[in-house]
């Protein structure tokens, strides 16, 4: 069992061929376009490793701006943003554990290192909440943590929330995390 994560930026030297996720073409993804997708600015590609195997990658996310119709947000969140027809959100686009991690927590405490980015973030980018298209079968794991559905596979969290959230965790690893 992986007692210390670190949570770093994708680089040359993580062992992308190694990662193996069936679930939704999320190994592909690592394997084929994460590269590409931070080279080009499409996505900031964050992954998690033992500081002693700092090269197998055991779960990674992708966290991109992303904007919503103000008509597309739950009602209580469009007042303050009335003026504004786009709102500026964070979106979590893939969250992925590697199969030989599963039952660790590793999906949560990536999770929640996604929301502290988030969060700290928001102060010099402004951003109301994180979103996330939830792939068939994970909807229950975002709406635990106080995702809200917002239509199809799509739920919301206002920052808010990922703020309280992040206040009442307890990460179920330890975090040597560079920032």
């Amino acid at each position: 069992m992986v007692e210390v994560i670190r949570v770093e930026a994708l680089g040359r030297h993580h062992d992308r061929a190694g990662f193996a996720c069936p679930t939704g073409n999320l190994g592909t993804y690592l394997r084929e376009r994460a590269s590409q997708d931070v080279k080009r600015g499409a996505a900031a590609v964050f992954v998690g490793v033992d500081p002693s195997a700092p090269a197998k990658i055991l779960g990674y996310y992708t966290l991109s701006s992303f904007s919503l119709k103000l008509q597309d947000i739950p009602t209580p969140y469009q007042r303050p943003l009335a003026r504004y027809p786009d709102v500026g959100v964070t979106l979590l686009g893939r969250l992925a554990v590697d199969i030989t991690c599963r039952g660790q927590h590793l999906g949560e405490f990536l999770l929640f290192d996604a929301l502290r980015r988030v969060v700290l973030s928001s102060s010099t980018i402004a951003t109301v909440a994180l979103v996330v298209d939830a792939l068939e079968g994970s909807e229950t794991f975002y709406t635990h943590y106080g995702f809200m559905h917002l239509g199809g596979q799509r739920y919301w969290l206002p920052l808010d929330t990922a703020r309280l959230l992040g206040q009442k965790q307890s990460a179920p690893l330890s975090a040597d995390d560079e920032r």
